[in-house]
């Protein structure tokens, strides 16, 4: 069975936090449509965007590519990017690979303080 890759939307009142909940397979046919739709949402100095990952259920090397360089957008525009309630299957691929000390990490969107402008 096919675990296809799908995400949705989710802005606060303010317009200061987006959260995008991922689930399925973050690989090469899925990393695309992360990338289409956190992409823009980096541009903004004042947006935290929050990737939930909880149900994320196999990761490979075009998903972390693509968490690496929207980290990369991110910090260049100033946005903050955070990945919340990481898989065990994402949480494994960041320690394997060294990339859990470049991301932030929280535990749950909760735990997520959004900067006043």
């Amino acid at each position: 069975m096919e675990d296809r890759f799908w995400l949705s939307r989710e802005d606060d009142d303010a317009g200061a936090r987006a959260v995008l909940r991922l689930s399925g397979e973050l690989d090469l046919e899925g990393a695309p449509s992360l990338a289409e739709a956190a992409g823009p949402l980096l541009h903004d100095r004042a947006r935290t965007v929050v990737l939930d990952c909880e149900d994320v259920t196999f990761c490979d090397s075009s998903g972390l590519n693509t968490l690496l360089i929207l980290r990369e957008h991110s910090e260049t525009s100033g946005a903050r990017l955070l990945i919340s309630r990481p898989s065990p299957s994402i949480r494994h691929l960041l320690r394997l690979t060294h990339t859990d000390q470049v991301f932030r990490v929280v535990d749950g969107i909760d735990d997520v303080d959004v900067p006043h402008p």
